[in-house]
């Protein structure tokens, strides 16, 4: 997936999916911990090339993937 927004537009999109998530900067990238209380969900982003790669659980990760592709669509 890719996102070539600013990191608040991500934020504003991420916020669509219903899940709360913890913000935190990591050097090159951004990541966002989701604290679903079920999974190690996390979403990692690259804005230089824009990235989006979402990490953790295959059961949750896959109805979040896609719900996020059809956010950015």
């Amino acid at each position: 997936m890719v996102f070539n927004g600013s990191l608040e537009e991500l934020k504003a999109l991420v916020d669509q999916l219903g899940v709360p998530c913890q913000w935190q900067h990591k050097g090159a990238f951004e990541l966002a911990v989701f604290d679903d209380g079920v999974s190690n969900l996390k979403l990692n982003w690259w804005p230089q090339g824009g990235e989006l790669r979402l990490v953790g659980d295959p059961e949750v990760r896959d109805t979040v993937q896609r719900q996020l592709e059809a956010l950015l669509s």
